[in-house]
């Protein structure tokens, strides 16, 4: 169905009927409720989404063998991230979530010496993503000390750590 014809159709229901089909569409569709529940919630509510989602992401990393360690589901993080960037109403709000993933990936790779090129890639574009939108809202102030401690974890790889200092020093330097 096209545009201009769900247009129509919106524009001949009554006002009692709009609201019932915003009803069976919150009631049926998981995004219009997701929707609904970042527009018209708390604050509380809005952390509470994000503190499962962080759970979500820790969770494709955790592994319980040292000697032999898991491989991080980026595949899973990034269709997390991606479907969170969706439902998110500030794009401001995903500067935490994108942090935090490059914070973890770099962890994993400290703690488990493990180095591939999608966590490589994972972490760089997460750190970068959050720089562009520190930069675009204007909350340099606010994130430099995380932004610097991850980069401060990023040392080592040199690679890495050079590209993620080239963006930084965009921002802050």
């Amino acid at each position: 169905m096209r545009k201009s014809v769900f247009l129509k159709h919106i524009e001949q229901l009554e006002e009692k009927d709009l609201r019932d089909e915003l009803m069976t569409l919150y009631d049926k569709v998981q995004g219009v409720s997701k929707y609904y529940a970042m527009e018209l919630g708390s604050d509380k509510d809005r952390e509470k989404y994000f503190a499962g989602i962080k759970k979500q992401i820790k969770s494709k990393y955790a592994t319980k063998s040292m000697r032999k360690p898991r491989r991080p589901r980026i595949q899973k993080i990034n269709k997390i991230l991606s479907e969170v960037a969706k439902t998110v109403l500030f794009d401001y709000e995903m500067i935490d979530i994108y942090l935090f993933n490059a914070e973890e990936a770099v962890n994993f790779m400290i703690i488990y010496n493990f180095f591939s090129t999608p966590v490589f890639n994972s972490i760089l574009n997460s750190y970068v993503k959050a720089l562009d939108l520190i930069a675009s809202n204007r909350m340099e102030e606010r994130y430099e000390a995380s932004c610097q401690s991850i980069l401060l974890l990023a040392r080592i790889d040199r690679a890495l750590y050079t590209n993620m200092k080239s963006h930084f020093d965009k921002i802050y330097g």
